[in-house]
């Protein structure tokens, strides 16, 4: 199972421009919204079609502009999901899930599948249901079925659990983990949230402006990534526009800070990022490298963790550092308060630089 993707298509006010090569494994487009992840999607599924380049899917041509070859939705057998699942209202749950099977099959046949395929979500007792009676979470389920029953040549997903809450979520994405071990192929995950991206695939691809910025496995990404764009989709709350002050030494200019990375600092750094929980209070009677006496301006609980803004040295400073401390187990009477001086030390092994 592959895909060999390499196109270019202008909308108003943007283009998508995009290269990008996938084997039997689980891909996340991630990215901002607008940045192209959907738009490449319904190219690929022919949704809607490119100005230029080409399409291939397990060695069959999608498109070829320069050739002339544009299939049609229904030739491609592609498998999209959206956010609102798109079963057929007029039909029961196991007539959906035979809706995408080969017409060949004897009824008996189909309706054998799609009992089996529905099984594998629990929702075979659902089958003479009709959606409007079915929860969103048990809608999912069946549109699952049926992308199974379909025996598509790639699967792809555009943010099908934006609208559900979080426990019903966490259940779904169990789901969606049992139907990447039934089928061997390529699969595209859109998301823009780099815990589920994390979670359901084996590698990121990180968007921006409709362009791939960079890829690799999330641990790479987390561990060292190579664009602003890419540090603020995995999660880095203080970004900073940064510049070379010395052979180690970089200055965020936004904080009006100077850190001492402990590595050579490239030319043309462009910014630093430090993630808001990778730095902590440093309890000496004098500050050290890379160590600020910091105020606290707001502090906000969440169920398991405070978070607590502080003013840089810069008075004015575009944006506050967040930093996160974990509520389990704390001491009420140790946690930090609004209007404390705390100092604050950045560990120089995990300040972020990137060069743009």
């Amino acid at each position: 199972m592959s895909l060999s993707l390499d196109i270019r298509k202008a909308y108003p006010g943007f283009s998508l421009d995009i290269q990008l090569e996938a084997g039997e494994e689980r891909v996340a487009l991630l990215g901002a919204s607008g940045c192209g992840k959907s738009c490449t999607l319904r190219c690929i599924a022919g949704v809607e079609t490119p100005d230029e380049g080409r399409i291939v899917v397990n060695g069959v041509t999608f498109f070829d502009a320069e050739r002339g070859i544009n299939l049609t939705p229904q030739q491609r057998k592609t498998a999209l999901l959206f956010q609102n699942y798109q079963l057929f209202p007029n039909l029961t749950v196991a007539q959906n899930v035979c809706a995408g099977m080969d017409g060949k099959l004897s009824a008996e046949k189909r309706a054998d599948l799609a009992r089996r395929y529905l099984a594998i979500f629990g929702m075979a007792a659902y089958a003479d249901r009709y959606p409007s009676r079915l929860s969103g979470g048990q809608q999912q389920r069946v549109a699952l079925a049926r992308m199974i029953a379909a025996r598509p040549g790639i699967y792809m997903f555009d943010e099908p659990f934006s609208a559900l809450d979080s426990y019903l979520k966490s259940a779904l994405e169990q789901n969606m983990l049992d139907l990447f071990d039934v089928v061997g192929a390529t699969v595209l995950y859109v998301s823009h949230d780099i815990d589920e991206a994390c979670r359901l695939c084996d590698r990121i691809v990180v968007m921006h402006d409709g362009r791939v910025e960079e890829e690799g496995t999330p641990s790479e990404l987390m561990r060292s990534p190579k664009t602003l764009a890419t540090l603020r989709l995995t999660g880095c709350k203080n970004t900073s526009r940064a510049r070379k002050v010395g052979p180690t030494r970089v200055e965020a200019l936004d904080w009006g800070m100077v850190f001492d990375v402990g590595a050579p600092v490239p030319d043309d750094v462009a910014y630093l990022g430090v993630r808001a929980s990778y730095f902590h209070r440093d309890n000496r009677r004098e500050p050290g490298q890379n160590t600020y006496d910091l105020t606290v301006s707001r502090v906000s609980d969440s169920r398991f963790e405070r978070l607590v803004l502080l003013d840089p040295p810069r008075v004015d400073a575009p944006s506050r550092l967040q930093w996160r401390v974990n509520l389990v187990g704390a001491d009420p009477a140790e946690l930090p308060q609004t209007g404390d001086v705390l100092r604050m030390h950045f560990d120089a092994r995990r300040i972020h630089l990137v060069c743009r």
